[in-house]
């Protein structure tokens, strides 16, 4: 079967049952179907490799040398390209084949024409990196579906060739964008036209800088081609079409979007303020093309308002934006959004809109204020001194306030600190005088906070804008009332003086509560209050007297916060001068070293400075110690004393820091029975000296810290996690557990707690072994994070965090299960007497290491004496009294050479000699009698006067609300001073100080003691001193003493005993009664006798409370050297 089949092995070449083969030899030949197919492949391969293999030309043809229409030559024969698909990289292979400039590449060329003859390529590809055009992919040779009127050309050019030029605007400089190529004129279309853009053309132009632009054809609209769309230009190109964009004449707009700009040389531009209080300041305006207008003030910043002010030739040192009093302006506004760096020479040289382009109105018209600083002032008005009050400002003679529209802490400390007021407290402060209106307003909005005045903050507004809906703003400097303590012979302690404003003054001591003195204490950095005392107890002041009522609430950081309220009388003589004694009384210092910031460590005890042993001092009391002492956090502690030995009295005083206090005054310290140093034992430090640093929680740090302060990465030391105290326990060894972990103390949960957790602890802390370990919040519920649950220690390990548990904040307790812990190296301290009901007279023991001792009397004076009172509760000082004359035998004593210095609130503060204990006389003893914890004052016997109570370590009043004479028989009897004659109300001795201890006092006339009687808990109480209750009495009461020996009168004497047997005969009704009466009221140790409660009774190995004696007759054979 023959075939009748048409194909072509060569282009435009049809042929029936015939091919030209290679060399062109013509055949005749019958085909299969089969042998058909396989001829025709070979024939097209054979065909393709000829045209391949052939060589190719290209030329521009009906253009100059480097632009015109693209033509290749293949087989001898020219022919042209189809537009299909060509795109700027087909057009650079061009160029670049052709050896031509490729800077300015485009489609098409001058004056150009369709070609003639074969059209060899269509749907051109080229990636851009090939070396000749034929390299790039396309359809095949002579594959096309076009015409002649479709043929390609390129224009390639190094732009020496092209023209730009500015229309209709007047002069060369200004006016629509035109740009001769190809032998046309175009314009620029104004899509995402800029400044940038405006720059470039008339950099190239020599027209200067460029001043503004303008779109939408305000130039009037061009003819000819579009050039350029979405230009993106730097504005550091050398002429417009080396900006980035999509192909010359490649565009979407029309002429109505034709893009002009106007260049200095053709700009009439200039700048003015009209209508200021000065030359300097006032509305902004600028002349543009010869008319005036103003500029809006949306974006307008003191950037801005510092190159307008430079312009201006005025002052630039302080620049304020606002055109302050100025009135709205009239006519164009010519700018909007201007943006300013700084450096520029004219507000048109920023960043802005096009001009006259703006979304304004002329209530938002901007003005600036220039000045060099010396006509401005800054003060605080109507809060009674200088450091407080609304803030006030006269700008250039003209006077206003500061709005609170943004105002914060931040710009109330810059304030505080330009007046030399020392730090912001509060936005806020009490009204003494009322302070003039004003329709005058300056804003703060951007103040850091590190500034170092009001006029550094950045875009500060003057004028021009309402506070309506705003206040003033308001602010209390810590200098509004700054105190200090006058005449104390010990650091932390003395007459209280205020400094108001500029001057300084003391208080009454009516006008001075225990929450104040706490307040001021904590303000100085003197820990809390230990005592207030009045009747000017450290010397009497000169000079003003404040005649106000501080009513703090404890809890303020500075006196300033506290409010005030004028004293009723308005009446206070030097003679009542208040004084307060607070927690802190250590003086540390450096001797010996090159810089303030390292040397021996002393410390001045009981008037005099001595070395400090350094058998306990670590890196976490160095640590606090320089921070004490502004010299950043420690870098060493040196052994073998290379600051000398020093001389004189070697203190062994036992600092406990964690190193996250911020005063060595914080630290726990203990003295008493502190073993012998060696002369050569001295503790040494060298500080960072950068008093900037500072310790912070550790980012990260090992799992297992040997110290609580550690070093990070980076060589910074931080406070690490796993820190331990014990709170609330009476003392540094006994109480709630609180550990450190991620800059805040928080607590342990008592799920699985047991003794060997507590061992872990008291190990940690130096504290001996554990005798107890308390569950559900036994010394009280804590506060913050529970940061531990579920701890299961061996016992074994040095460190809690070493423990087992659920890790760090993974709990599911509340602060009612905290634990806590008693160790062995806890201590307590009691009076023994000889009747059970007596707590503030007896023999001085102490509980050390699981055993009561005796305390020695030598050295003991009356400054000790008073410690011990006071740790007791047992009010301020006491007096030594004989040895009980019951015959005795020898008991165990614990330590001798007790030694108090002014200061401490415990005991275990005082020097001593080392624990050790051993049998002594009765004789050796330390026997102590308390003095009352009620008194009468200011009365005319010593049975009749204002009623004071003895309780949290201070005196106060009782109030008279519900105050009788009930009330009064017991004072009276409890004084040992007969039948009450009269109950008192309204300070009818005078008013008091301190705290107002007793409020709604209700007895029945039979209790013993004021204590027994209902009454609203401890210190809760809505009365002043102007109404202190008290009584007079009908007789005057001898010396403790002579009660005790002689008795009362027969009549005295009949009358108790008739209240005995009257008290035993009701006793079994009213038993339960009186002891819940005793348990409101009773005065507790500070927490310590909640800790003899439990010492050994809540643990199966431990003995009961009952047999504390019998433990320490079992004990002979125990001895601490």
């Amino acid at each position: 079967m023959i075939l009748d089949i048409k194909f072509s092995c060569l282009p435009a070449l049809p042929f029936r049952r015939r091919v030209f083969c290679l060399g062109f030899k013509r055949c005749s030949v019958h085909f299969g179907p089969f042998t058909l197919a396989v001829v025709s492949v070979l024939c097209a391969c054979l065909v393709t490799s000829a045209l391949g293999g052939t060589n190719k030309e290209l030329r521009l043809a009906a253009g100059k040398k480097c632009s015109g229409r693209v033509e290749v030559k293949v087989q001898e024969e020219w022919g042209t390209v189809c537009n299909n698909g060509w795109d700027l990289a087909a057009v650079s292979v061009v160029c670049k084949q052709l050896g031509c400039p490729t800077v300015i590449t485009a489609k098409g060329w001058t004056n150009s024409s369709a070609g003639t003859g074969r059209i060899w390529m269509d749907h051109v590809s080229c990636r851009g990196n090939e070396s000749a055009l034929w390299d790039c992919k396309h359809e095949g040779w002579g594959k096309h579906n076009c015409t002649h009127q479709q043929d390609v050309g390129v224009t390639c050019s190094d732009g020496s060739d092209l023209e730009m030029r500015l229309m209709n605007g007047g002069n060369r400089c200004s006016g629509r964008i035109e740009i001769k190529f190809q032998g046309q004129w175009g314009t620029v279309c104004d899509d995402n036209f800029n400044l940038n853009h405006a720059s470039v053309v008339c950099k190239q132009l020599g027209c200067g800088s460029a001043i503004s632009f303008s779109g939408s054809a305000n130039f009037g609209e061009g003819s000819g081609p579009i050039w350029f769309d979405d230009l993106v230009c730097h504005g550091n190109e050398s002429a417009l079409w080396n900006c980035r964009h999509e192909g010359w004449g490649k565009h979407n707009c029309d002429h109505a979007e034709d893009v002009g700009v106007i260049c200095l040389e053709g700009a009439d531009l200039s700048l003015r303020v009209v209508d200021g209080v000065t030359k300097c300041s006032g509305r902004l305006e600028v002349r543009f093309q010869g008319e005036w207008g103003t500029v809006c003030d949306d974006g307008w910043d003191s950037d801005d308002a510092a190159v307008a002010c430079q312009q201006l030739g005025c002052p630039t040192a302080i620049t304020a934006i606002g055109r302050v009093n100025a009135s709205e302006g009239t006519g164009h506004i010519w700018l909007d959004s201007v943006s300013c760096q700084g450096h520029e020479s004219a507000i048109w040289q920023c960043r802005h809109h096009e001009w006259g382009k703006h979304y304004c109105n002329h209530n938002e018209d901007a003005g600036v204020t220039c000045s060099d600083g010396s006509d401005l002032e800054l003060r605080l008005k109507g809060g009674g001194s200088r450091c407080a009050g609304t803030v006030e400002v006269e700008i250039q003679k003209l006077t206003g306030k500061v709005c609170d529209r943004g105002w914060g802490l931040k710009e109330a400390d810059v304030v505080c600190k330009q007046l030399g007021c020392g730090s912001a407290l509060k936005t806020s402060y009490q009204v003494y005088s009322k302070v003039p209106a004003t329709n005058t307003w300056l804003f703060l909005s951007n103040c850091k906070g590190n500034e170092t005045s009001i006029w550094d903050c950045k875009n500060w507004q003057w004028g021009g804008l309402s506070c309506e809906h705003y206040d003033e703003a308001k602010v209390t400097c810590s200098a509004h009332r700054e105190p200090r303590l006058v005449g104390g012979d010990i650091p932390c302690s003395g007459r209280v003086e205020v400094k108001h404003g500029d001057t300084w003054g003391t208080i009454c001591d009516s006008d001075f509560s225990l929450e104040s003195a706490n307040v001021l204490c904590r303000e100085l950095e003197c820990g809390s209050v230990v005592s207030i005392l009045g009747g000017a107890h450290f010397g009497e002041g000169n000079g003003q007297i404040w005649a106000e009522e501080f009513q703090c609430e404890g809890n303020e950081s500075h006196l300033s916060l506290c409010p005030v309220a004028p004293r009723p009388d308005g009446t206070c003589s030097h003679s009542k001068d208040v004084g307060v004694v607070c927690s802190r009384y250590t003086e540390v210092r450096l001797v010996g070293g090159n810089t303030p910031c390292e040397g021996r460590v002393e410390v001045k005890i009981l008037g005099t400075w001595g070395r400090l042993c350094n058998s306990h001092w670590d890196m976490e009391d160095a640590h606090v110690l320089c921070q004490q002492l502004k010299c950043g956090v420690a870098a060493s502690i040196p052994g073998r004393a290379p600051f000398g030995k020093g001389s004189g009295q070697l203190w062994r005083h036992m600092f406990h820091c964690t190193g996250t206090e911020q005063h060595m005054g914080d630290c726990p310290v203990t003295a008493l029975g502190a073993s012998l140093c060696s002369e050569g034992q001295v503790a040494s430090v060298i500080c960072s000296g950068n008093r900037s640093q500072t310790l912070y929680p550790c980012n990260s740090s090992s799992s297992d810290p040997k110290s609580s302060v550690v070093l990070e990465e980076n060589g910074v030391p931080c406070i690490g996690s796993g820190q331990l105290r014990l709170v609330n326990g009476g003392g540094r060894c006994a109480g709630r557990i609180e550990v450190y972990h991620e800059g805040s103390w928080g607590t342990i949960c008592d799920d699985s707690w047991d003794l060997d957790d507590a061992h872990v602890v008291c190990r940690q802390l130096g504290c001996g072994v554990a005798i107890n370990a308390t569950g559900s919040a036994h010394f009280g519920e804590g506060s913050g994070p529970i940061w531990l649950d579920e701890v299961n220690c061996n016992g074994k390990e040095s460190r809690i965090s070493q423990c087992h548990s659920h890790g760090w904040g993974r709990q599911n307790c509340r602060h009612k299960e905290d634990a806590g812990v008693i160790c062995s190296e806890f201590m307590s301290l009691r009076l023994i007497s000889d009747t059970s009901s007596e707590t503030c007279a007896g023999r001085l023991e102490v509980f050390y290491s699981g055993a009561w001792g005796s305390v020695g009397k030598s050295d003991m004076s009356a400054t000790t004496v008073g410690v011990v009172c006071r740790q007791l509760g047992c009010a301020d000082k006491g007096s030594i009294r004989p040895a009980s004359s019951d015959k005795v035998e020898h008991r165990y004593i614990w330590v001798d050479n007790v030694q108090c210095p002014k200061g401490p609130e415990t005991l275990w503060q005082c020097p001593s000699s080392p624990w050790k204990r051993r049998l002594a006389s009765p004789s050796e003893e330390t026997w102590i009698t308390c003095a009352d914890k009620i008194r009468l004052q200011e009365g005319t016997t010593n049975c009749s006067g204002r009623v004071e109570v003895w309780h949290g370590g201070s005196w106060g009043t009782v109030c008279d609300d519900s105050w009788d004479l009930n009330d009064a028989q017991v004072v009276c009897r409890q004084l040992g001073c007969g039948l009450a004659l009269e109950a008192g109300k309204e300070a009818a001795f005078g008013q008091g100080t301190g705290p107002i201890w007793l409020n709604e006092v209700k007895c029945k006339g039979n209790e013993s003691s004021l204590w027994d009687c209902p009454a609203r808990y401890w210190g809760h109480s809505d009365c002043g001193h102007k109404e202190d209750a008290s009584v007079k009495c009908s007789e005057i009461a001898e010396s403790k003493g002579s009660l005790k020996a002689a008795g009362h009168s027969s009549t005295v004497v009949l009358g108790v005993l008739g209240v005995i047997l009257l008290a035993f005969l009701i006793a079994a009704l009213l038993w339960i009664q009186k002891r819940r009466q005793r348990q409101r009221l009773a005065v507790s140790s500070r927490g310590e006798n909640s800790v003899h409660e439990i010492q050994y009774r809540e643990m199966n190995s431990c003995l009961k409370a009952d047999d504390l004696d019998l433990h320490n007759s079992s004990e002979d054979h125990f001895d601490v050297q």
